[in-house]
């Protein structure tokens, strides 16, 4: 069924592109279509898909195969290679539960405060993870645990409930919180840079972005404690499971102290980037070449190479060459101008609120948030340009929007992971984003219009 849609898709998109659109638009909507389907649906490995579109540029005559394989080419494509060395280091070495678990200790036992500590953690680790899987895993044996010891089974679902789906909002949250959050987050730096020509730096991207963040992890909050009530003087305080845990990992060996102390000086680094003029991705290799240096290191390269997320890699490379060839060729502006005979003028307001909501009905056919961002992204940008708003602080609004994977299972790798447990159903997961998803978008709305202008990022530019 699913080949059937996918094929009859593709042939109509051709044979329709074909007669009633211009060349070159016509082929790089059909390259487009191609893309949307082939990612989002899955049907083949998003490799393959990224591969395909890399050699149907040169093929259809949209670019030279140099210009295909440009984006392999730019700096935070390596910080993406750093990330993933970064995290297999972290996880080798057990520090990231180790953070988990002290962090968690502080809580008590007590149910009631285990869930903010419980997102504390998941912020803590989103400095040092770069992806939402990454942080899910790690946290998922420690929710297990904590829901293993409650001995009300009534509170242990709405328990398990709570934090499960808490833990999956929380780490896709900072996918956008952070400028090294995710792979989408990394890929949006490297293509307005290359396109707009603004080049983003991690302290002002934090400023921009992780306080909003914060606020809609507290409205994720409200949401559960409405959702799956937890009556604290029924659930009795055990901490057992996360002393026990802690003594079990024992004290922190030399690996663990040398990862968390390099850590902590990449993200100092990063910080005061201003400076001293050395970039977030040449801070981040030089990182990740020191995890796997003999001694001082703390793992070899032959058992980081296999979880490196070479998928991922090569998806930044197909969606900045889409990104690339569709705003060379005018066909993110083409589009733009078809979009705006239907919208011919926008506010900052009714622009950001029109990506908002496409973005949150395109993402429910999307498993991948990078593919979504390398998507849209271009024709973002070209419709802030036509509109006259600030094309960066357009793309802002819309990379937060394609992290709202808030509704099925199949949206997210997090969401996946964590259902995959069996502690909450897919009615509970659409509840929770259905009422959430309302309020991020107000949380966005407001923070775009009113927080952002006060530190310096304006909807409109100066004329």
């Amino acid at each position: 069924m699913h080949q059937t849609v996918f094929a009859s898709l593709n042939i109509v998109a051709i044979l329709l592109f074909s007669y009633l659109v211009p060349e070159p638009h016509s082929k790089m909507l059909i390259i487009l279509v191609f893309a949307l389907t082939g990612w989002s649906m899955k049907l083949l490995p998003s490799a393959v898909v990224s591969l395909t579109i890399i050699v149907l540029i040169p093929i259809m005559g949209l670019g030279t195969f140099e210009d295909s394989l440009s984006g392999f080419s730019k700096p935070f494509v390596w910080l993406l290679v750093s990330a993933f060395v970064f995290a297999a280091a972290m996880e080798k070495t057990g520090i990231g539960k180790r953070i988990a678990f002290n962090l968690l200790y502080f809580a008590k036992g007590s149910t009631k405060r285990t869930v903010p500590f419980l997102f504390l953690v998941l912020i803590i680790l989103g400095f040092f993870i770069p992806t939402a899987a990454g942080r899910t895993s790690t946290i998922i044996p420690v929710c297990v645990g904590m829901i293993q010891v409650i001995k009300d089974k009534q509170q242990a679902v709405n328990f398990a409930k709570t934090i499960m789906i808490g833990a999956t909002f929380t780490s896709g949250f900072i996918c956008w919180a952070l400028l090294t959050g995710s792979n989408s987050s990394i890929y949006a730096v490297a293509a307005i840079q290359a396109t707009i020509g603004y080049k983003w730096n991690y302290i002002y991207w934090f400023i921009c972005s992780f306080p909003i963040m914060l606020v809609v992890v507290g409205c994720l909050w409200l949401v559960l404690k409405k959702l799956f009530p937890i009556d604290t003087e029924v659930v009795p305080k055990d901490d057992s499971f996360i002393k026990n845990e802690l003594a079990a990992l024992g004290k922190m060996t030399s690996a663990e102290w040398r990862i968390m102390i390099l850590g902590i000086l990449i993200l100092a680094s990063w910080t005061t980037e201003p400076y001293h003029g050395l970039s977030v991705p040449l801070t981040a290799l030089i990182g990740s070449i020191i995890t796997c240096l003999p001694g001082i290191g703390v793992q070899k390269w032959k058992e980081v190479s296999p979880v490196i997320s070479w998928d991922a890699i090569i998806l930044f490379g197909a969606g900045y060459a889409i990104a690339d060839t569709i705003q060379r060729n005018g066909t993110a502006t083409w589009i733009a101008l078809k979009i705006t005979e239907f919208i011919p003028t926008a506010s900052p307001f009714g622009a950001a609120l029109f990506i908002l909501i496409l973005v949150l009905f395109m993402r429910l056919g999307f498993a991948e948030m990078l593919a979504i961002t390398a998507t849209i992204l271009p024709i973002t940008i070209s419709l802030a340009e036509i509109w006259g708003i600030n094309p960066l602080w357009l793309a802002q609004v819309m990379l937060i929007a394609c992290s709202f994977g808030l509704f099925f299972p199949f949206q997210s790798t997090s969401n996946l992971l964590t259902f995959s447990y069996g502690y909450y159903t897919e009615k509970n997961l659409f509840h929770t984003g259905i009422l959430l998803a309302p309020m991020v978008i107000v949380v966005v709305l407001i923070s775009a219009l009113y927080y952002w202008p006060l530190v310096g990022l304006n909807s409109v530019l100066p004329k």
